[in-house]
């Protein structure tokens, strides 16, 4: 196991005590084969009733795969939310990249898949914890001395339309970047909305 992928699996770790400690009926784990595989399934059958602004998870995978980070100098994550019961349904999925040493964390690709399902967990709290998983993620990077979390751009990049700009800087404290379809913040922003909310 690099020292990344022990970095991903803390973080992992870290989020699902909060989520057992605040009784939150989910989990949040690393994507794995069978997870693209569902996601494909479910592609194939929105074609016959097809949602507006859905994310091209194929071409994202795909892109993620493709990705070698002795290379690139981009360390890459990919996480599945699932309900906490036992057949684990799959809830969202979560897309984020790194550069060591200097930053930015990105969030790259996010979407809950019950966003209009009442009494879903997820419902108005997936980019919460989307975030919740950019701070704690950055908390073990800096405790493992790949970055300085206060001194990197947190970024979420290819936002999907200006709706969902507009609800992003007006739940969080996140600022958009002129003429991109990104807005960003910090570590001191991110962490107290993080810790308030949890508070509240």
């Amino acid at each position: 196991m690099t020292l990344h992928e022990k970095v991903i699996a803390e973080t992992v770790s870290t989020m699902n005590a909060a989520f057992a400690q605040l009784n939150v009926p989910l989990i949040i784990r690393c994507i794995c084969r069978s997870d693209i595989i569902w996601q494909q399934r479910r592609a194939r059958r929105n074609l016959l009733q097809p949602e507006k602004d859905l994310l091209n998870w194929q071409w994202l995978f795909k892109q993620y795969r493709k990705n070698k980070p002795w290379e690139s100098g981009i360390e890459q994550m990919a996480y599945v939310f699932c309900l906490n019961n036992p057949q684990q349904e799959r809830a969202a999925f979560l897309l984020k990249s790194c550069r060591p040493v200097t930053g930015p964390v990105e969030l790259n690709s996010l979407e809950n898949f019950y966003r209009k399902t009442e009494g879903h967990p997820l419902k108005r709290n997936m980019l919460y914890y989307s975030l919740c998983v950019m701070v704690i993620y950055a908390d073990v990077l800096d405790a493992n001395k790949i970055l300085e979390k206060e001194k990197i751009k947190f970024i979420i990049k290819d936002v999907v339309n200006d709706d969902v700009m507009r609800f992003y800087i007006s739940s969080a404290p996140l600022f958009s970047v002129p003429g991109k379809m990104e807005c960003e913040s910090n570590y001191f922003l991110l962490h107290e909305y993080m810790t308030s909310k949890l508070i509240n």
